[in-house]
């Protein structure tokens, strides 16, 4: 068997067993990626998929054991390639984050632009989605690193260092009643239609839970994953909006504005999620760097290759 091969099983799984979109990310032909698949499966000696003629219908359960091998294996490949690049030099490389959109659109922008200053031969890109879906880019080696908030069910292949508490905030219309509220309740809040985030995000999890334990059941009239957008329908006055404090932007928000409600929700842990035994690049320990300074050499190298908390997941965290 060769790398190849196992790069066809990974990116025929990755792409829901579409073996046309596997051809086109690999830039093969289909029969490419079939035949690497059929000289794969004869060596091992039995079929990884379930089929219906030349159709894929699944994974077989001895096909899921050698995707994770083929994964491992694809991955200490990279690594080694990644060794040979940093002695190369180290300031030059690709460098992919995947993260939410409130992260990109309001925690990021400082480190990242400070990071381009320092690097400005390594390519950056940036890949948006839910935490869900943050994790699974970093678990199939898509992306490098994830910074998102409390990614529930985490694979074991991944670790997270956490790095933030985020806190949580009321962002209402201006003049609003909740306003003149003091202190501000729960009770207060169930009173109005709510904006929050969709459901993949786990501050909607903390947000529905606190309001259960009381059993409260306020009417939520709009689920998002983009804050920005749902900043949008607050200003129109079709509700009041639950998220992390960081969203508020008192320059650009001027119709909006602020309620700390750190009293009522729990904070979220905002963290780094990395792929255990891959290599990091010395541009990409920087940049962890940049973002979260407390996080050290050491705590990294925990976490990668040590199935124990890091050491940054046991100090308290700051809030951002």
């Amino acid at each position: 068997m060769n790398l190849r091969q196992l790069t066809a099983l990974c990116e025929v799984v990755d792409r829901g067993l579409r073996i046309s979109d596997a051809a086109h990310a690999t830039f093969r032909a289909q029969s490419s990626v079939t035949r690497q698949i059929q000289l794969l499966e004869s060596e091992l000696g039995f079929e990884l998929f379930v089929r219906n003629r030349n159709k894929l219908l699944r994974i077989t359960p001895q096909g899921e054991e050698i995707l994770r091998i083929a994964r491992r294996m694809l991955q200490d490949a990279e690594n080694m390639r990644r060794i040979g690049r940093n002695l190369a030099d180290d300031e030059e490389g690709e460098f992919t984050i995947a993260t939410t959109h409130t992260h990109a659109r309001y925690v990021l922008p400082r480190v990242i632009a400070e990071f381009v200053r320092k690097y400005p031969k390594v390519r950056l890109s940036l890949r948006q989605g839910n935490p869900v879906q943050c994790c699974e880019l970093v678990a199939r080696g898509k992306a490098d690193l994830a910074i998102c908030t409390d990614p529930r069910d985490l694979p074991g292949e991944l670790a997270q260092i956490p790095c933030y508490r985020l806190q949580r905030s009321i962002i209402t219309p201006r003049r609003h009643p909740l306003l003149r509220v003091k202190p501000l309740t729960l009770e207060a809040l169930a009173g109005y239609p709510l904006i929050t985030y969709d459901e993949a995000f786990s501050g909607r999890h903390v947000v529905d839970k606190t309001f259960s334990d009381r059993d409260l059941h306020p009417r939520i009239v709009l689920s998002a994953a983009d804050a920005d957008v749902s900043k949008v329908y607050v200003g129109m006055g079709l509700g009041i909006a639950i998220f992390a404090s960081v969203v508020f932007d008192p320059k650009q928000d001027v119709n909006l504005r602020r309620i700390d409600a750190r009293h009522l929700f729990k904070p979220s842990s905002l963290n780094l999620v990395v792929r255990r035994y891959s290599y990091l690049r010395t541009y990409m320990v920087d940049f962890i760097q940049m973002f979260a300074p407390r996080i050290d050499k050491e705590s990294i190298d925990e976490a990668l290759f040590k199935k124990s908390t890091a050491p940054a997941a046991r100090m308290t965290l700051p809030d951002l």
